[in-house]
């Protein structure tokens, strides 16, 4: 990571940013006004400043729009009163959950992998108003413990020594 403080004038105001650029991409953020005409200026005066960094905006992401219709930002839509889960995130986690757990039953994963997979998503998702969603997918899943496969619990065997006859 490098990190650095501008200042960069967005119309009659100033804004100073810590920017930060990681492996040449600006981490993501988001500007709101009032005013939809001073969000194209400061749209085309950011545009203008990263060109001298010389990196760019993704063009059809970065379109002033109201916050009534929702904002897409790192995997929530973004309401002025909630937030909620893409939709292609909750179905992409419980196809996920659905290969973790065959993987689990049949020993190429540990419990705890299983466990760090299920609680990062919930600590992703509980960011969002997502109590029922989670509730759902959670809800219809079992998970086995580990002592149900077979091969864990079989008694040991004896080895033939010195302590025959007891």
């Amino acid at each position: 990571y490098s990190s650095e403080r501008r200042t960069v004038g967005f119309g009659k105001g100033r804004l100073e940013t810590q920017v930060t650029l990681c492996a040449g991409r600006l981490l993501h953020f988001l500007l709101f006004a009032d005013d939809r005409h001073c969000l194209w200026q400061w749209r085309a005066a950011i545009i203008e400043y990263l060109a001298g960094l010389r990196l760019k905006l993704h063009e059809n992401r970065a379109q002033p729009r109201p916050v009534t219709e929702g904002l897409p930002f790192l995997g929530f839509v973004v309401y002025p009163a909630h937030r909620r889960l893409k939709r292609r995130k909750g179905i992409f986690f419980q196809r996920r959950l659905k290969q973790r757990l065959a993987a689990y039953r049949q020993g190429e994963i540990t419990f705890a992998q299983l466990d760090a997979s299920v609680r990062g998503w919930v600590n992703h998702a509980r960011h969002g108003d997502t109590w029922e969603l989670r509730r759902a997918i959670l809800g219809q899943v079992s998970i086995p413990p580990a002592c149900i496969r077979p091969d864990r619990f079989q008694k040991p065997v004896r080895s033939s020594g010195s302590q025959e006859g007891l």
